[in-house]
């Protein structure tokens, strides 16, 4: 079978033009950081018709104190692709989505990706390229749930992703559909800063994922699950713009 891959997993391929470049962390001093390469592609109208972009930027640890999950649907109920965005003190946010990195002979199959086919990545971005493309280009179900935890846990967290970053650059890993995707690793970063994460089947079958962080307690409480579902969910108007707002208008109907 041409697919199934048994060489070592590299960084050094023909990438598709969105994983072209991996996140750089750079220290600055103890809590200033430089993050390279984050990726804020502008869409126009179409997965296929953007422009590519990516940026460096400035950031101080102390500033980080909040933390989303985002849920994004495209077919069906079961099945949602996690990904976490962080907020800074002065309203911006970078969202870390963990993906397979295809390169440009590849198509993605969850069959695929139980055979060493693919190479795991962190996607670094801003929010007007990693949700953007969801919620008004490819018109998925997209819910933003704000993570209640302290700042020093989001501190916490965002460091447990920022080595993982650095160590996969180093050491590329295969992506695995069951054992090393999106929903397992962020249980892994979850699990490094509280020790009462525990693996579950919600997990795995990650469309339930939401249900199980608001059963640890980690969301609003004071709402039944199914009204903070609704009230979650990314409303954008049809003739709404991925503009320099973005950020702002996706939680302006989001109680947190």
């Amino acid at each position: 079978m041409p697919w199934l891959t048994s060489a070592a997993p590299s960084n050094d391929k023909d990438w598709i033009l969105e994983y072209a470049k991996l996140p750089q962390v750079e220290w600055l001093g103890e809590h200033d950081i430089m993050l390279r390469n984050i990726r804020n592609f502008r869409y126009n109208g179409s997965v296929t018709d953007y422009v590519p972009a990516w940026y460096d930027d400035e950031f101080n640890l102390k500033e980080l104190d909040s933390v989303d999950v985002i849920a994004s649907y495209w077919s069906g109920e079961a099945i949602a692709h996690l990904f976490l965005s962080f907020g800074f003190k002065d309203g911006r946010h970078l969202a870390i989505s963990i993906e397979t990195r295809r390169s440009a002979e590849q198509r993605y199959s969850t069959w695929r990706g139980l055979f060493n086919h693919y190479t795991l990545t962190y996607v670094l971005a801003d929010e007007r390229d990693l949700i953007g493309v969801r919620t008004d280009v490819r018109k998925e179900r997209v819910y933003l749930y704000p993570i209640n935890i302290s700042p020093e846990m989001v501190q916490a967290l965002f460091l447990n992703y920022l080595d993982r970053i650095d160590k996969l650059n180093q050491h590329p890993e295969f992506y695995n559909t069951f054992l090393n995707n999106c929903t397992s690793n962020i249980l892994n970063h979850a699990a490094s800063v509280s020790s009462d994460i525990k693996y579950n089947w919600k997990v795995l079958v990650s469309g339930y994922a939401d249900r199980y962080i608001y059963d640890m307690g980690l969301l609003d409480s004071t709402l039944p699950f199914k009204k903070l579902k609704e009230t979650c969910l990314i409303q954008r108007l049809p003739d709404a713009l991925i503009d320099c707002g973005y950020s702002e208008a996706i939680r302006s109907k989001i109680s947190k």
